[in-house]
Order: structure tokens, then sequence, then C-alpha cells
């Protein structure tokens, strides 16, 4: 390897311009530079600049750049050390044509860096650390420092760079130095800047290295091209300073790797106790006096050449004296980069078990894509990944779409920062999209929440809707044999008939009947469907609402109108099995459409546009509505348009005078049922409806017209909830003992039907 100090006196002594006219090449002045015609390219106007006072030259025809030892590999066709000899050896001509242009590089190096031994001032270190954080800038702003580790390395976590400090050194830091000799002076004795005043750093990834206390002590670079012969740089000087000191504290276990990539890439896959030391040979003693007694073991990732085999040997003996058990990991390949391109995080815990069968080294990143939740909920599910928790609702299935509403976040039944959305899950770029913002909402790799959506893609390809289970206790089995029973009675359709009775309905035997079995058959594939006729107030709303009232809530949806699309976007299994009921015909409105199709295809689908949130564009997406589902409406029309009509079962409300008579009848009955002596005492709705077996919403109904009559007047109970009633009795008497508060009274009522008869 070809010395650094070496390489440098080149760049600064030997004279580019005249290298370049000792190949035939004519230069002519141009301001503070020369240009003449490029030879790397077929050049007929002259682009070829030479910078005098950088010693460097670029050709703005053909981008080619560089500095002499560039000039020279590029244009003897040599590679870069036999371009540092013909540079540097006295009598060897620089090319067959021409005499030497350059004399050789003898001059020593500068006496200002910093010696092996010339510790950093406060105010160096503060000066490093501004350059550090510069570079750290400079990372985020020039791709090739971070195309390198991702590409080259594979690492793109932004995190992972962020907590060894990552940088790039890309040549622009001079753009943005004070005009300060004083400072200018400090960056080279520091060894920033060479004697000639240019980054030594150059075209280098660059990771800062801490001592004991935090503070910068020492800079490493990594060269991304491999150029110019050197390949890993420091600050001259002692080797020294940590990188991810923070590995001590949080474990008695260490991996220790001969450099800092290696230990990235394996912090990158996970393994956080890990930490850097200066190659094969490289343990120090800051190493063993800053594991201080806290460290126990320590695994030997080295790579799998003769150096690091031997050089593990020979560390497993020095750590023994320091009371630490030391494990060699022998890789199946050259090194840690190249063997995370091929394996798993998984796999590599299973090396560390092969070196030490005790060994309880984990991946965060193994542990973080485990999954850590799943939870059925009445519409979808919650799964969850490490901290990272996603609820899945609002699943819609199509041929080609895969529509679901997700909310994202470290916990997702509580109140903290969410991301939500709905995305089509078989479109990538939606995927990606969301994926974006799920990255920086966990601050995790965005590959990792890739993968997250990727395995929710098929946990909703599997998931089914639960079936609705009722809350009620499990009926015993002597409860379970009665209603077996009665099931089997021959006289089943009396029973429903007198119950429906009881509940209000009178009359209707066959109304009843046919809406109550219209009702059941919502379980069936083929349910039946009613619809009830009547003029207005004659009774019509009154049968739906008592048929609906045998009915679970959760097995009907009723409304009282429907918008043209408003049965387009419900849940795709909203409907499935169950009683979908209207107040009024004229209530389907433009949805009379949709309601017909899904009596008779069992489903209704509809295509809208949209924008896709991944992209912006507008696009088709799909929505599907399933059934089967019984319907049943009221309506006061005569007639009806002809492709509802064939669709339903139609029952006619009775409105002659024998059914009014029956009405009256039940009526005068209920009345006298509620007359009852003057007590000063005060009764609920409930104390109603369990002595005169009315529904709620016909006591209800009374108990309102009453109080607005001033019959009737309430006060909220003990609960604060529960309203009690009472007579608005003042003390009025009647010989009878009983007082109608100027209502008619029964007897009066029966006379005065008696007289209407004769």
């Amino acid at each position: 390897m070809i010395e650094q100090e070496r390489i440098e006196a080149v760049k600064t002594d030997v004279d580019l311009k005249a290298c370049i006219e000792s190949r035939g090449i004519a230069l002519k002045k141009n301001g503070k530079g020369y240009m003449g015609l490029c030879p790397f390219h077929n050049d007929t106007n002259p682009s070829l600049s030479v910078n005098i006072e950088k010693q460097l030259f670029q050709c703005f025809g053909c981008g080619t750049a560089g500095d002499v030892i560039r000039f020279v590999q590029l244009y003897d066709k040599v590679d870069f050390k036999e371009a540092v000899r013909r540079l540097t050896t006295p009598g060897i001509t620089v090319t067959t044509e021409s005499p030497p242009a350059v004399k050789p590089a003898t001059k020593k190096p500068s006496s200002q860096k910093t010696s092996a031994t010339q510790a950093l001032s406060v105010k160096d270190k503060k000066l490093l650390a501004r350059v550090v954080g510069y570079y750290q800038h400079t990372l985020t702003e020039d791709r090739r420092g971070l195309d390198y580790l991702a590409h080259e390395r594979g690492i793109a976590d932004t995190q992972s760079l962020k907590d060894f400090g990552a940088g790039y050194a890309n040549g622009t830091l001079l753009e943005i130095l004070p005009e300060d000799p004083e400072v200018i002076a400090a960056l080279k004795r520091i060894g920033i800047l060479n004697a000639k005043g240019h980054e030594v750093f150059y075209n280098c990834v660059v990771f800062p290295l801490h001592d004991a206390n935090g503070a910068i002590v020492n800079l490493y670079g990594r060269n991304i091209t491999d150029d110019n012969g050197v390949t890993h740089l420091y600050l001259p000087g002692s080797r020294s300073g940590l990188v991810n000191r923070q590995a001590v504290k949080r474990s008695q276990t260490l991996l220790l790797t001969e450099l800092i990539i290696d230990a990235l890439t394996l912090y990158d896959q996970g393994f956080k106790n890990v930490m850097p030391i200066y190659g094969t040979n490289g343990l120090l003693d800051e190493h063993l006096s800053f594991f201080n007694r806290r460290v126990k073991e320590a695994y030997l990732v080295f790579d799998a050449d003769e150096a690091g085999r031997k050089a593990a040997e020979s560390l497993v003996g020095r750590l023994k004296e320091k009371e630490i058990a030391a494990y060699p990991v022998a890789l199946p390949v050259k090194d840690v980069n190249v063997y995370f391109k091929r394996h798993t995080p998984e796999a590599f815990e299973a090396l560390l078990k092969s070196a030490n069968p005790q060994s309880l080294e984990q991946s965060d990143k193994v542990n973080t894509r485990k999954q850590s939740l799943y939870k059925e909920t009445a519409h979808g599910f919650i799964v969850g990944y490490g901290d990272r928790q996603y609820e899945i609702k609002g699943i819609q299935r199509g041929d080609t779409q895969l529509k679901v509403t997700i909310k994202a976040s470290t916990e997702v039944a509580g109140d903290r920062p969410f991301e939500l959305t709905t995305i089509d899950l078989y479109s990538s770029r939606s995927r990606a999209w969301f994926a974006k913002l799920c990255a920086d909402l966990f601050g995790a790799d965005e590959a990792l929440v890739k993968e997250d959506i990727g395995r929710i893609l098929k946990h909703v390809e599997d998931w089914q809707p639960q079936k609705t289970e009722s809350h009620a206790e499990k009926p015993s089995e002597d409860e379970k044999a009665r209603a077996l029973q009665f099931l089997k009675n021959p006289d089943l359709f009396a029973e429903v008939l007198a119950d429906l009775a009881t509940i209000g309905v009178t009359g209707e035997e066959t109304n009843k009947l046919v809406g109550y079995l219209a009702a059941v058959s919502r379980k069936l594939d083929d349910p039946l469907s009613v619809l009830i006729q009547s003029r207005s107030a004659a009774g019509k709303s009154t049968l739906q609402d008592a048929i609906l009232s045998l009915v679970p809530d959760e097995d009907y949806a009723k409304y009282t109108r429907i918008t043209d699309q408003a049965l387009f976007y419900k849940e795709e299994d909203a409907l499935v099995n169950k009683i979908l009921a209207i107040e009024e015909e004229a209530g389907m409105g433009g949805a009379a459409y949709s309601i017909r199709n899904i009596q008779s295809s069992k489903k209704i689908t509809v295509a809208a546009t949209g924008k896709d949130p991944g992209t912006g564009r507008m696009k088709t997406e799909e929505y599907t509505v399933r059934g089967p589902v019984a319907v049943m409406i009221t309506t006061t029309a005569a007639e009806l348009e002809g492709e509802t009509a064939s669709r339903f079962l139609f029952l006619t409300i009775d409105e002659s005078a024998k059914m009014t008579d029956a009405i009256h009848r039940m009526v005068r009955e209920t009345a006298e049922q509620l007359q009852c002596p003057i007590e000063d005492v005060f009764f609920t709705r409930r104390m109603i409806r369990e002595y005169i077996n009315w529904t709620d919403w016909q006591v209800r109904a009374h108990i309102r017209q009453l109080e607005e009559l001033e019959y009737l007047y309430a006060r909220v109970g003990a609960k604060g909830k529960e309203y009690a009633y009472a007579l608005n009795y003042r003390g009025q008497a009647e010989e009878t003992g009983r007082c109608y508060l100027n209502l008619t009274p029964v007897e009066e009522i029966r006379k005065l039907m008696r007289k209407d008869k004769d």
C-alpha cells in the first residue's frame, strides 16, 4: 500500500500543467487557468480546463476530471500505483515519446500535522466537531455517499447512519470555510487539510470516534471509489477513540469487528451490541479500559481470511486475561457485508450459536419483525409487529382490487399519533406511498414497513367477516328442550299471532304471519320481500314496526330515506342475511335500482372515480355490497312500477268498518285498564308496559299526548334518567270515589256506543 503522505506530496509538488504539456497537449492561458484540447474524446473546441492553483483538471465536454495522478492513469492507461511510480521515480520517463516532465517528490511530510503523542485541545475538538457536522449534512445533500453505503454495503437505514454519525466529504468544505488563517492552520494541524490546503478525506464516507466522555477525538474515512490506492484514512497520530460506546452500557456482551463499516453492517441488521476495533491488530488498551469489567463475553466477527483467523486466535487469550470469554465467529464468506447480502439476521444468530451454544444475542430487526399482536374486531382486525400496530377495517374485495382502511400507530386504541387512510392493497404504488408515511411515523426503515404491509395483505386475503353472535346467555338444556317443543307445536302460528296481538296489533292475521315469515326468511339464500300497502295512517307502519320488534337489532337496518349511492358505500357484508326496511316506498328514490339488483343478483357493484393517494392520478375504484337481503317497505301508492312490484309480496292493510270496530274495542279495554284509584303515587313507563302489555313505542306515544293535554305530569327520578309520572289531580272529588280529570268515563263511552248501534 502506498503511503498517504507520498501520494499527497505527488499531488502538491508535481506540476500538472507541465505534465499535460509533456504529452504533446498545447495549453493556452485563460483567465487564472489554462485551456486545451481534451485527449479523452474527439475534441474540436478546447474544453480541457487546468486549474493551476488547485492542481486539478476538468473537461467540460466529456466530464473527465482529477489530479495529476488521475491524468497519468488515463493518458498512459496504467493503474494507480504505476502512475504514482512514474511521477516519483527518477529516470523513468512519463511517456515513451517525451522526456520526463516532472521531478520526483522528495519533500518531507509537513511538520504541522499532529504527532503521535500530540493531543487535541478543547478548541481543536470543537472545530473537529463542526467539521463532522458539516460532513453529516453533506451526506444528505450528495447522493454519492449514501449510494455507496446502500449499493456496495447494503446499508440504507437512516437511523443506523445517524447512530454512527455517518458523513461524506465531497470537497465542498473549502467553500464554506472563513478566510481566517488561524482556522486553516488549525485544520491542517488536526489533519483535516493537507499542507496545500486540500481536504484529506475527499471522496470518503466518514465516521467520528469519541473518547470515554463523548467528545470527538478522531475521524475515520472510507474512500468510496478506491481509485487512489488509499482505502482507509484516520487523522494523523496514534489511533484513539471508540465507536458505539453505548454498546458497553447496554450489554455485557459485545460483537467486535475489524472495521467501522463491518460494525455498521451488523448494527443495521439489528445487532446493536457491536463495537469496531482498528483492524486485526487494533484492539487498544483504550478499548480494554473502557470495558472496565462490565463486558463478560465477546464474539470476534473478523474477515474469513488468514489474517482475520490469526487475529481472532490471538485476541482470545488477550481477552481471557481481562476475564472476558471470547468466541471467534466462523463466517462462511469473505466478510459480514457479503454475508448479509446472502443471509438473514436469523442465520447470523445461528452462527453465534455455533460459536457459543449459550449465546443469547438476538437481532432487534428480527424482534421487530415478529408478530406481536393479532385481534379480530367487528369489522376487521388489529395486527402488530414489534411496536408497530395497524387497525384494518372497511375491507372491500374486488376482482382486481382489495380496498381497506388502515390506521397505523404505536397504540391504535389509544391517543398516540397515527396515520389513517384508505388504500388498495393490490396497488404497489399505494402500498409504497403508505409505507413511506408510516416509516416517518414510526421512525423505522421504510423497507421494514413495506414488509409489514405485505404481511397485512396476506392477512386481509385470509380474513372472513365474523358471524354475529348473540350477547344473550347460552340457553340451558331445559330451555333448549322447551324451545324445540315450541317450534314443533302444531299451533305455532297461533302462538305467533297471539304475541303480535299482545304487542298491540289487532287483526291482520294473514298479514302478520306473512310479514313474520318474510322476516325469518332473511336467513335463507333466497329470502322473501314484502311491501305493506294502505292509505295514510291506516296501520302499515304499525305492522312493520311490530314485525321488526321481534327481530334482533343487529339483524335489520331501517331507514326513512336512502340516497342514490348510499348502499354502495356500506361495508361489503353489512346486509348479508339481514332485513333492509324502508318506511315509505318514496324514500327509496334513486336507490330503487340498487335495491332491485341486490334482491335479484345477491350483490351490487359500482365503479367510482377517485384519486390514487400514491400517484395523485385519477383512477377507477370498485365497491361491492353483498346479499342476500330481505326487503320490507311500506307505501301509500295504489300502483308501483312493474320492475319493483314483481320482487315483492303485497300485504294490504284491512281498512274495513269491522276492523275499525275491533281497534276501538281494544282501545276501550286498554283505557279501562289504565283507570286506577286516585293515590298520591308516581308510576313509570315500565310499570304501564308490564300492566297492559303494550309496546314501549305505544306507551311513549300516549304518554306524550296525555302530557301535552296536561292530564299527566312528569318528574325525574332518583337515578337521574328514569322518568316518573303522576295524574294531574288537584283535590277535585266525586261521589263515585273516582276522578276522571274531565275525561269521558268508560261507562259513558259504552252508553254512546249502544246508542249509535240502536
